[in-house]
């Protein structure tokens, strides 16, 4: 609403400024309506005052104005909306790129689950998700170790590769992530066999500098990634590594940025179209660039009844 009466607003006063100028030119060329609002008033200082107070609003309003279709939020949790607003569609489309889709899931769970408990009128979903390859080294995240007290007197940490990282976040995290999301398609599809589900993962050789959302070719949120120190424990050993944090409050108010394909504002559709493009580009590449060992074996999802026939 806001932004409508914002959008309103320099329109409103720039009909009244008409109105004024218009009346203004009548009661001169037109004598009696010129006597009638001079008896009135309306042409002394009353109105004169009254378009002193237009015109000062017109140009004295400070406030930053707002840009149709370009959102900040403070949370992942707040792209739950424009998650939930992309699957009333009938064709829904979810396009995304981060390391191990362990957001993305935390977004779909909600909408996947009601998919699975109730009829819906969605004809087609699909999903096209590039994640980071995790079987090549790789130095974030990373293994953080002390350098050698001689050379680095003041503490200094050196960053380097961990297979026992990557092992890590290939079971629990990748790995655990697409099982996941096959069992809710499974459910979506046993309540819902109507929908056209396509769902497939690529796995990318870029280490990924950002969350990328994009909803139905309509709405795209960028989220960038932080780093921070962190110890963790896998396998019975415990070791430090520099991780992959999610942009959060200590950086500022605004976590994810996000852009709207339909805004009024020529820029805003173009930034939009930029990130989308650059996605399109990604996904296209990946169909025939191939990692040699793929950290998902089963990199598409299939019905049920066509794995019986496979």
């Amino acid at each position: 609403m806001r932004q409508s009466l914002s959008a309103w607003k320099p329109r409103i006063v720039k009909w009244l400024l008409a109105f004024v100028a218009v009346l203004g030119i009548a009661a001169e060329i037109i004598e009696p309506l010129g006597k009638v609002l001079k008896g009135q008033g309306f042409l002394g200082g009353s109105f004169a005052a009254l378009i002193a107070l237009i015109l000062l609003d017109a140009v004295g309003d400070s406030d930053p104005q707002e840009v149709s279709g370009v959102y900040v939020l403070a949370d992942l949790g707040d792209l739950r909306t424009p998650m939930a607003e992309a699957f009333e569609a009938r064709v829904v489309s979810i396009d995304f790129s981060g390391f191990s889709m362990q957001t993305l899931l935390g977004l779909l769970m909600e909408p996947l689950n009601r998919l699975g408990d109730e009829k819906v009128n969605i004809q087609e979903l699909t999903l096209r998700l590039t994640i980071a390859h995790l079987n090549l080294p790789l130095s974030l995240p990373g293994k953080l170790e002390p350098a050698e007290s001689a050379d680095h007197p003041d503490g200094t940490l050196h960053f380097m590769d961990s297979e026992e990282n990557r092992e890590r976040m290939r079971e629990k995290y990748t790995l655990h992530n697409w099982n996941e999301l096959k069992r809710l398609l499974e459910r979506v599809h046993e309540k819902n066999p109507n929908i056209a589900i396509s769902c497939e993962v690529r796995e990318s050789p870029q280490v990924p500098e950002r969350k990328l959302y994009i909803f139905n070719h309509e709405k795209v949120f960028s989220a960038p990634y932080g780093i921070r120190e962190s110890s963790v424990e896998w396998r019975g050993n415990s070791f430090r590594i520099l991780d992959t944090e999610g942009f959060g409050f200590k950086y500022g108010n605004a976590r994810i940025i996000g852009w709207d394909r339909r805004s009024r504002s020529r820029s805003t559709q173009e930034i939009a179209e930029h990130h989308m493009e650059w996605h399109r580009n990604l996904w296209e590449r990946l169909k025939y660039i191939k990692p040699r060992h793929p950290v998902i074996a089963d990199p598409r999802w299939v019905r049920p009844d066509e794995q019986s026939q496979a």
